[in-house]
């Protein structure tokens, strides 16, 4: 994998291939691997010394190596993969040792809890690190496995998605997944290093995309704000993401579902499963392309940062069924979108995202005034008063006119600008 390297960060992703030979079954190296993660794993725990000294000092996973060198049960096993399973019962241990630990340390109340026990089998896909695994040319990889009592050299064909040549490929962990077999290539990259939002923030100029997002009709609604090292600035665009034909597609599901709960009035594991799938997959699907959009038109207005709401304790509202279901996936889209629009915009333009508080993100003009919102602007300043919440315009007697939903964008980015430059002032004239 990759070495780190000054003015450079490394992230990482990984992708999934599907191997397409059925004629050798990986049941029986997924076995034999977890057989010696369990032997490692009993070794362990009686001797935890090993755990804390560092890998440089003969400890972790060397520690135990050098313990069990030839002892017979692991004769024969293929030494990268004995080593991947010592590391993987490193980690199994200091799980149940955290658990055993918060079980020692348990309040009075809770006296009478059993200790945990030591798990008495597992089941983790084995890992093939280098050694493994050779003459992988994007399509075919020849993998060692266990087949009757030996270990021997098999060359799969696998299906895989291209892989950009700026990512590089490690060792594949093979994965057996309701019969089919998988394997997963963690991919590495070098990113340029922004120094931070801090660093960015203290450059001449920069560019922030503020984020606003709602729940039925746009579900992104950005502006694109640049910023001298004076505190000017000015928005240089807008734009707005509809999601109405998704949420009407929700709605009309859950609808469905609700109605069919009712007729059977005995509700079993595994109800409406399809529909309740096929739900799930659109979500994840419309949180990817939504996610995409945005991240493209901040690259394309050469953003530095993206800033969101921080929207972490929303809960469902009480009322029927089909109105609870459609604001928990509202919300859960919410965060799944930030999540990717993260990861994305990262991995790809090594643009960086924050979030902020909403408080009075929705109330406040750009320049701290209180908003009058309604659903109609009316014709004398002098009733510019009240605030009706969820309605889609804001106005103030000065005659500041905008979209709700854009007046809490700009807010947000504001609030990511100020956090490091405190005279940030908006200019009212780049709004028109």
């Amino acid at each position: 994998m990759l070495k780190r390297q000054k003015g450079y960060s490394i992230t990482t992703k990984s992708v999934k291939a599907k191997l397409i030979r059925s004629k050798f079954d990986m049941q029986e190296t997924k076995d034999a691997y977890n057989e010696v993660v369990h032997f490692y794993f009993l070794l362990i725990a009686e001797n935890p010394q090993g755990v804390s000294i560092p890998v440089q000092s003969k400890g972790g996973w060397r520690f135990y190596e050098l313990l069990t060198a030839g002892h017979q049960f692991i004769s024969g096993f293929p030494s990268p993969l004995k080593r991947a399973a010592i590391r993987q019962a490193i980690g199994a241990y200091e799980s149940w040792n955290s658990t055993y630990q918060k079980w020692l340390h348990r309040p009075k109340r809770m006296r009478d809890h059993k200790p945990p026990v030591h798990p008495r089998a597992f089941r983790f896909n084995p890992h093939y690190d280098s050694g493994m695994w050779k003459e992988d040319d994007g399509f075919s990889i020849v993998l060692k496995m266990r087949v009757g009592n030996s270990w021997k050299w098999v060359k799969h064909q696998y299906q895989c998605p291209n892989v950009p040549t700026e990512w590089t490929k490690g060792s594949p962990r093979i994965q057996v997944q309701n019969g089919s077999l998988w394997l997963v290539f963690p991919l590495e990259k070098y990113v340029p290093a922004t120094g931070g939002i801090k660093g960015i923030m203290s450059n001449s100029a920069f560019r922030t995309c503020g984020i606003d997002m709602d729940l039925d009709k746009f579900i992104i609604i950005a502006t694109v704000l640049e910023t001298n090292d004076r505190g000017e600035t000015t928005e240089i665009a807008r734009h707005f993401i509809n999601q109405s034909r998704h949420v009407a597609r929700r709605k009309r599901d859950l609808g469905q579902i609700a109605i069919k709960m009712r007729q059977a009035k005995i509700v079993s594991r595994g109800f409406a499963k399809s529909r309740w799938d096929s739900i799930t997959a659109r979500e994840i699907n419309f949180s990817r392309a939504v996610s995409r959009e945005l991240v493209e038109f901040a690259k394309h207005w050469k953003v530095d940062v993206i800033s969101f709401e921080h929207l972490g304790n929303l809960r469902p509202k009480k009322g029927k069924f089909s109105r609870r279901s459609n604001q928990k996936r509202a919300y859960w889209l919410k965060g799944k979108v930030f999540e990717q629009v993260k990861r994305i915009a990262y991995q790809d333009y090594a643009i960086v995202t924050t979030r902020v508080s909403p408080m009075n993100t929705s109330r406040l003009s750009p320049w701290g005034e209180p908003l009058w919102r309604g659903a109609k602007f009316p014709s004398d300043s002098l009733r510019f008063e009240g605030y009706q919440s969820g309605a889609a315009l804001v106005a103030t007697a000065d005659g500041y006119k905008a979209h709700s939903g854009l007046n809490a964008a700009r807010n947000v980015a504001l609030k990511a600008i100020k956090r490091n430059l405190l005279e940030a002032t908006l200019n009212l004239k780049s709004l028109k």
